[in-house]
C-alpha cells in the first residue's frame, strides 16, 4: 500500500510530465514536420523543445493581457495584478506572489483593474473573470472538448479573437494542431513558403494542408528559430 508521501510524488511527477508535455512523443512529432530545410534547420538547432501545457486560468488571463504588447510589459502586468491580488507565497527569506484567481479580479472591478496599467484590457480581464467566478464559463470543461469546439468556446468570451483563442489551445490545452498566426507567422509562412502576401485565411489552409496534425510544433520551431536567430538566416535553408 502506498503511503501519502509516494501518493504525492506521484501526483508531483505526473503534474510535471504533463507541464513539461513529457507524455507526447516528441521524435515521433518531429519526424512527421521534418518536410523541408527550413523545418528541418528550425528543428536540427532546437531539437526538444516542447511545448508546455499552463494552467488553464492563468495562460488564458496572460494572453488577454499580451494583446497589442511586448513581453516586458506584459510581465509588468502579472507581476503588479499578482502582487496585489495574489496569495503572498513566502519561502525563507524570499516572498514571490500567486497568479489571482477569477474571483479576485472580478471582485477588484474595472476602475482598480485600469489602475494597475491594464489599458483597454482591462474590462476584457474583469468580463472574464466575473464570467469564470460566477461559473458561466467552465475551465474544467473547456480542457475535455475538441480543439474546434474549445477554439469557438474561448472566442465566445469578451476580448478573445481567433489568435488568442488558438493560443490558449496550443499553449494550455494540448491541441497541437492549433496555429495562432501573429505577425511573424504571417511573415515567416509567406516569405518562406507562399512567396507572397496572404490573408489569415490562406496561411492557415496551407499550414493546416503541408504541416498536418502537429501544426502547432511546427511553427513553434519555425517561430522560435525566426526570432532567435533571424528569418534572412531561415531563408538560407533552401539552397
Amino acid at each position: 500500500m502506498e503511503s501519502s508521501t509516494d501518493e504525492e510524488g506521484d501526483r508531483f511527477e505526473a503534474f510535471v510530465r504533463h507541464y513539461l508535455d513529457l507524455n507526447r512523443d516528441l521524435p515521433v512529432i518531429l519526424d512527421a514536420v521534418d518536410i523541408d530545410p527550413f523545418i528541418h534547420r528550425s528543428i536540427e538547432t532546437y531539437r526538444g523543445m516542447r511545448i508546455l501545457n499552463q494552467e488553464v486560468w492563468e495562460c488564458l488571463a496572460s494572453f488577454i493581457l499580451s494583446q497589442n504588447n511586448n513581453v516586458p510589459r506584459i510581465k509588468g502586468m502579472i507581476r503588479t495584478i499578482s502582487a496585489r491580488f495574489g496569495e503572498k507565497i513566502a519561502l525563507d527569506d524570499s516572498i514571490d506572489y500567486a497568479f489571482p484567481t477569477p474571483r479576485a479580479l472580478a471582485e477588484a472591478g474595472v476602475e482598480t483593474l485600469y489602475d494597475c496599467g491594464l489599458g483597454y484590457r482591462a474590462p476584457y480581464m474583469w468580463a472574464v473573470s466575473s464570467a469564470v467566478a460566477a461559473g458561466e464559463f467552465d475551465l474544467e470543461a473547456l480542457k475535455h472538448m475538441p480543439y474546434t469546439d474549445a477554439k469557438q468556446e474561448l472566442m465566445g468570451l469578451k476580448g478573445i479573437g481567433e489568435k488568442v483563442a488558438d493560443c490558449i489551445c496550443l499553449f494550455s490545452l494540448g491541441h497541437v494542431q492549433a496555429l495562432p498566426i501573429d505577425v511573424w507567422v504571417k511573415r515567416i509562412i509567406e516569405r518562406i513558403y507562399l512567396k507572397r502576401e496572404a490573408s489569415i485565411r490562406e496561411i492557415r489552409e496551407f499550414a493546416e494542408d503541408y504541416f498536418g496534425e502537429y501544426l502547432g510544433y511546427a511553427q513553434q520551431y519555425l517561430f522560435h528559430y525566426a526570432r532567435t536567430v533571424g528569418l534572412e538566416d531561415l531563408l538560407t535553408s533552401e539552397g
